[in-house]
Parts: structure tokens; sequence; C-alpha cells
């Protein structure tokens, strides 16, 4: 007997998912400070409290991660999916109605908490998309992301003229319409017979999560190239306003711009230039490409205090968005390819994981890194460390030969 493919999500949905995804995320962006200033009046601590809400949301997305992701690899994507768009739309709403400080740390706990949903979508794309076809579908999920991300801020700044509260309402709603779009639309695509059979509390643990996760060596070197790679981009993200004032004397509006530009570049190089890039380099090569370009973008940021120049600055800013863009959906298909059918959710999840655990120490880095050396040795060293994984990617072997690393495991 022969078992019946699983059945194929409209495509559509999936990348409709992606961008609200990132939507309801960037929508709270500009009115965060504000809400923040209602409980936190003194001017001196508001920047820690913000840095402190991130953090939360990262570290708790760090935790459960992996969770979810064996969750879905146990019971299917659909129900992970569907738990982490109920639980953002909770964090959103605790997070509107405020009250007190303590109700927006457990609003962003709660949101971070259930943060498995993109482990899921990754995972349900997984399952169903041919090995050959991962990256150019993975570029397609990146490039929504990225436009997501770039309407988001606009959209809440908008919605923030009507009152503080209602860009979170708004993406609590958001949520709510997503969840329930994929409740009557969504197919399961992980069959019963393909699940992961032994499922108990030890899965519960996001540590032995972890561990399951990085079993595969070649998933392991890929983490450790991912995150090499996560953390000088979320340096560049917390720092480059501030290098771009004490560099150039930009206001907020010439910063917006730059902003705007990397998410441009997002979507440009994902969603236009990868499928012609994979098609000449393989996932392999473009994931090479996108680290030698990225280090490009870093080493011109560093340049900026020596040579102040808004040329450089937008010439670096492109070449860092476009090696990110490309980067990150070729490693995800690798990551992908080197899994086994069972555990890409595990996988995936572990591989999120680590992305949000890079998104707590960049920015805890980036501004005492940016306070002693300044623009040079902060993207000096942001530098060394794409380099660094360019040299380990460049030295792995056999990433898609998931067999015999299962069997090492």
């Amino acid at each position: 007997m022969t078992t019946s493919p699983p059945p194929r999500p409209p495509l559509l949905f999936l990348l409709t998912t992606a961008f609200l995804f990132s939507i309801g995320m960037s929508l709270v962006f500009p009115v965060l400070p504000f809400i923040v200033t209602q409980y936190v009046p003194e001017v001196s601590r508001q920047a820690s409290v913000i840095g402190w809400l991130g953090a939360v949301f990262a570290l708790l997305a760090f935790l459960s991660a992996p969770v979810m992701g064996a969750l879905s690899d146990a019971y299917g994507r659909r129900p992970v999916l569907i738990l982490s768009l109920l639980g953002s739309a909770l964090g959103y709403v605790l997070f509107g109605v405020g009250g007190s400080l303590w109700i927006l740390f457990l609003g962003r706990a709660i949101d971070g908490a259930t943060a498995g949903g993109m482990s899921a979508l990754f995972g349900n794309l997984a399952d169903v998309t041919p090995e050959e076809d991962r990256g150019r579908v993975f570029g397609q999920i990146g490039a929504v992301i990225g436009a997501g991300f770039i309407l988001g801020p606009a959209l809440g700044g908008a919605l923030a003229q009507v009152s503080l509260s209602a860009p979170m309402f708004v993406a609590a709603a958001v949520c709510i319409m997503n969840m329930l779009w994929g409740t009557f639309v969504l197919p399961e695509s992980l069959a019963p017979e393909r699940r992961q059979r032994h499922f108990d509390a030890a899965h519960l643990n996001p540590l032995s999560s972890l561990r399951a996760a990085l079993a595969f060596p070649a998933v392991r070197r890929l983490v450790s190239v991912s995150v090499l790679f996560m953390l000088p981009f979320t340096i560049m993200q917390t720092v480059l306003a501030l290098l771009g004032r004490d560099a150039l004397h930009w206001g907020p509006t010439q910063l917006g711009t730059v902003f705007m530009v990397v998410g441009v570049c997002d979507i440009i190089a994902q969603g236009g230039l990868l499928p012609l890039l994979l098609r000449r380099f393989g996932e392999r090569g473009v994931a090479q490409l996108g680290l030698a370009v990225g280090a490009v973008g870093t080493a011109g940021l560093a340049m900026l205090t020596l040579w102040p120049s808004a040329a450089l600055v937008y010439a670096a800013t492109i070449c860092l968005a476009v090696g990110e863009g490309i980067f990150t959906a070729s490693v995800n298909a690798l990551l992908s390819n080197a899994a086994p059918a069972d555990a890409q959710g595990r996988v995936q999840g572990g591989a999120q994981s680590f992305s949000s655990l890079a998104q707590v120490a960049g920015p805890l880095a980036a501004g005492p890194l940016y306070a002693r050396t300044g623009g040079v040795g902060t993207f000096g060293a942001s530098t060394g460390l794409i380099l660094l994984a360019l040299g380990v990617l460049v030295s792995q072997r056999g990433a898609g030969q998931t067999a015999p690393v299962a069997d090492t495991a």
C-alpha cells in the first residue's frame, strides 16, 4: 500500500499568514515608547524598560519555540499555528488595555511564550514542498515578511492618531481573523503516520527539545552559522540610528528612510533576486554569497565614522539587507533539507529559538559595545562574526544527507 501525499496548503494562505504575522509585530513599533512613557515617567529609565520588554519577548520565544516545534511534530502543524495566533492576540489585548507596567510585561510574555507560529509555518512548508523548491518558497515567505515590516509601522503610526491602544487592538484583530481563516482553510500537512510517535513530558522541557533539535550535526552547524549572522544584524538594528545621528547628525526622518530601505531591499532580494541566484548557485552557494555581501555591508558601516557619507550609509545598508535576505531564505531551506520528515517542526523550532536568543543578546551587547568602541569597533566586530559564519558554512559538507546524520545522533 502507498501513502497518499499530504494535502498541499494554499500558498496564498501561508503567504498571508506570514504577512499578517509581521504586520502584527511591527504595528506596535511606533507607539511602544509612548505607551511606556505612561507608566515610566523618568526619561532615564524608559529606554531600559523598552529594552527589557523586547528581551522578555525574545527570551520566552527562545524557550518556547522548540517546545512548539516538538508539539507540531507530534500533533500537527495546524493546531500549533492556531494556538500561536491566539496567544499573540491575547498578548496584544493585554498590552492595549494596560493599566500597569506588569500588565505590559505579561502581555509580551504571553506573546513570546506562544511565538512558535513561524516554526510551524516553516514546518508546514517543508512537509509539502519538494527539496528543490524550498529555497524559492522560503524566499517568497521572506519577501512578504519584509513587506509587512514596511507597512506595519506606517499603519501603526496612523492608528496612533486614534489612540495609543488602537494599534494593539488592531494587531489582535488581525491575529484573530487569521486564526479563523486558518481554522476553516488550512489543511493539516503532517499526516498521522509521519508524526513523532513518542511524546512525553520531557518534550515540554525547552532544553530537552533544543538538544533534540541539535542532535543532527548538520543542523548544529547551520544554526551556529545563522546565530553568528543574526547577532550582527540585530546589532545593526539597535545602533544604526545612533551611528547616523552621531556621524551624520541625522534626525528621525532621515533615519526612517534607512530602515525603509532595509525592508524594500529585503523584498527585492527574496522576492526577485533569490530565485535567479538559486538556479545559478543552489541553496548553499546563495547562503555563502549572502554572508559575503553582508560582511561588505558591516565593513562599510564600520568606516562611516572615519568617512561620513550618506551614500556610504545607504550602500552599506543595502548590502547588509540584501545579504540578510538571500541568506535567511537559503539557510532555512538547508535546515529543512538537513532534517528528517518527522523532525521538521523540532528543527525549525530550534532554529527560531536560537534566533530569538540572538535577538536578546544582540541589543544587550550593542549598547555597551557602541559606547566603548563607537561605530568602528561595533561594526568591525560584526564583520568578524559574519566572516566566522562564512568560514563555518564553507567548511560544512553533506548538510542535506539526513540519514547518516540521524544515525550519528
